[in-house]
């Protein structure tokens, strides 16, 4: 896609994003649309945090499946997961822990995953997160208690995906996130990682999409009538 295509496409949906998102990305400006369409993902990072743009080469389904997936099969270095109160695509709470390596404490969180009903008949799925870090006390109790034990609790971690169908093979990806560490680390190193990880995140989520045909039940991936699209295990 040209990017006056990609730009088209966005200005269709736009005012829906800008009166409905739980996290607006904000202007995207031609300089956004050039990357993108050049194959890159068009990065940015201000005070509220990350933000991608870019285009991920797979059916809208399989990504919102990869973007909710409960076991990807493409995961993040020294990162473990466990959700609860829900599954798949459906709202849930999502238990992680990322293990630094030493001299810093591991890091660990309680989000909640939630769909965004109110933007989904817009065209526009997204599958924002917020910090639920009054549920960790539940969390010790489904993951290993000493390494539970040993992390450091997040103050800040929000964000969403956000995904527009260009086509049946391809899909517009925003990807937004602000985390802060805390402890002895900068408030901005978080959000550094991030923006220069955001091709690797991108990879990653293609990766599990495209395996989305062998691991699930092909009428698994549809949406369900209510804005959900529900995940089941293949034989």
């Amino acid at each position: 896609m040209t990017a006056a295509d990609l730009a088209t496409a966005w200005s269709k949906v736009e005012r829906a994003v800008a009166e409905h998102a739980r996290f607006p990305p904000g202007a995207l400006d031609s300089s956004v649309w050039s990357t993108v369409a050049g194959g890159k993902i068009a990065h940015s990072q201000s005070d509220e945090g990350v933000r991608g743009v870019g285009v991920i080469p797979a059916r809208r389904e399989a990504v919102w499946l990869a973007v909710t997936d409960d076991h990807p099969v493409d995961v993040v270095s020294g990162l473990a997961q466990v959700a609860w109160n829900g599954d798949w695509a459906f709202d849930k709470l999502l238990y992680q822990r990322l293990d630094l390596p030493w001299p810093f404490q591991d890091r660990h969180w309680v989000i909640r995953s939630e769909t965004n009903l109110a933007l989904a008949g817009s065209g526009v799925w997204e599958r924002a997160w917020t910090n639920a870090p009054e549920e960790l006390g539940t969390a010790r109790t489904l993951t290993d208690p000493a390494a539970f034990d040993g992390a450091l609790g997040v103050p800040v971690n929000r964000g969403s995906w956000m995904l527009l169908a260009l086509s049946t093979t391809d899909t517009l990806a925003i990807y937004q996130a602000r985390v802060q560490l805390g402890g002895q680390l900068p408030a901005g190193a978080a959000d550094q990682y991030a923006a220069v990880s955001l091709p690797d995140f991108y990879s990653a989520t293609l990766n599990d999409a495209r395996s989305m045909s062998r691991r699930y039940i092909s009428n698994c991936i549809e949406p369900d009538g209510e804005g959900h699209t529900i995940g089941c295990l293949g034989d």
